[in-house]
């Protein structure tokens, strides 16, 4: 095996005799940050395209962060769309006014479509795949989102979300609408905590805050929740589960309840709710009749802690301790209620039984 050995980096070279490696030695000192060994030029010239090899490795990737299975499964059907449109040219050739062009004759989901591309090249690049310079994606923007405000009004009162609840026969669907509307979690996010993705730790504070969720964002960040005793049942039924009903399970769930509260409030209006909306309403419940439940130990800010330590960023505090408190809770005025929901047990109670 010949090798470039130079300041503690060594270089296996792909040659066979002193000549060529010699040669090989030319060129590395010619440009040793750019130099690439043969095998390693080979792979550079190697297409890149989306095909069923790249979508396997990207749904892997994928799933190895925890991301929901619906979510994977949109992000390939857009794969798909972009791979069937390019018709399997090499990105690293494709310039980005031929994307533009391609987002204007698709009606629909454009921000979607977008987020899809650019989740595959980010992790091309990632393997070392696609360099940043050929990359068509870079300069493409995601479209902000559009505030609808004033547009249509958002959410749903309290009282049609309990009639909702109480009028759903699942426990498992009601154990997402629970959570939905307490926390204003995504869908995602509920299914990485039900697939087991998602830490649970009992809390038992004489505040109301039960216990703790911990998951990771899809950005790779940590986030942690605290729930009241009733989320917290929720969110520990559905990792026993070990997955979160389907959108159109619970859908036609909803679709179900509508149809029999139409028939019991005959003189009222009712229109299916949709679980996206909950989040809507948590934020515009807690602006309106919420309350902040602080732990009874309370604790000091991360920002004190930094200083304490010498940290001169809070952002190392953050890092490495950051979610090994009970964060704060919201808490509204919401009575979610169904006779077939299980009744909880505390901690103290399950001890002296």
């Amino acid at each position: 095996m010949w090798v470039i050995e130079r300041q503690r980096r060594v270089v296996a070279l792909d040659v066979a005799s002193e000549r060529e490696a010699l040669a090989e030695l030319a060129l590395w000192e010619r440009n040793p940050d750019g130099y690439r060994t043969r095998r390693q030029a080979a792979a550079d010239n190697a297409p890149v395209r989306i095909d069923e090899g790249t979508l396997a490795g990207l749904m892997a990737h994928l799933t190895e962060r925890g991301l929901s299975r619906e979510y994977r499964r949109d992000v390939r059907n857009y794969l798909a769309a972009w791979g069937e449109a390019l018709g399997g040219r090499d990105l690293r050739k494709v310039q980005l006014r031929e994307l533009r062009k391609f987002l204007k004759v698709w009606k629909t989901a454009k921000k979607s479509r977008i987020i899809a591309l650019k989740t595959l090249t980010a992790w091309l690049r990632e393997e070392d795949e696609l360099n940043p310079s050929e990359d068509p994606t870079l300069e493409l923007k995601v479209p902000p989102s559009v505030a609808e405000k004033g547009q249509r009004e958002k959410g749903y009162p309290m009282a049609l979300v309990e009639r909702f609840y109480a009028a759903i026969e699942s426990q498992a669907v009601r154990d997402v609408l629970c959570l939905r509307a307490k926390t204003g979690m995504h869908d995602s996010e509920i299914a990485r905590i039900a697939s087991g993705a998602g830490e649970l730790r009992e809390v038992d504070d004489p505040c109301g805050i039960k216990g703790t969720v911990k998951f990771r964002h899809k950005n790779g960040k940590v986030h942690i929740v605290s729930l009241d005793a009733q989320g917290f049942a929720a969110a520990r039924r559905l990792q026993a589960r070990k997955k979160s009903p389907s959108r159109s399970t619970v859908h036609e769930c909803l679709g179900y309840a509508a149809a029999r509260l139409k028939k019991q409030f005959p003189e009222g209006k009712i229109e299916r709710i949709h679980p996206g909306e909950l989040r809507h309403c948590f934020a515009t419940w807690s602006s309106e009749c919420g309350s902040v439940v602080k732990p009874t130990k309370g604790g000091v800010p991360l920002e004190t802690v930094a200083a304490v330590m010498g940290h001169l960023n809070t952002r190392t505090t953050k890092l490495f301790y950051e979610g090994v408190q009970v964060p704060l809770m919201i808490v509204f005025p919401l009575r979610l209620e169904h006779p077939s929901d299980p009744v909880e047990v505390s901690g103290e109670e399950r001890q002296a039984a």
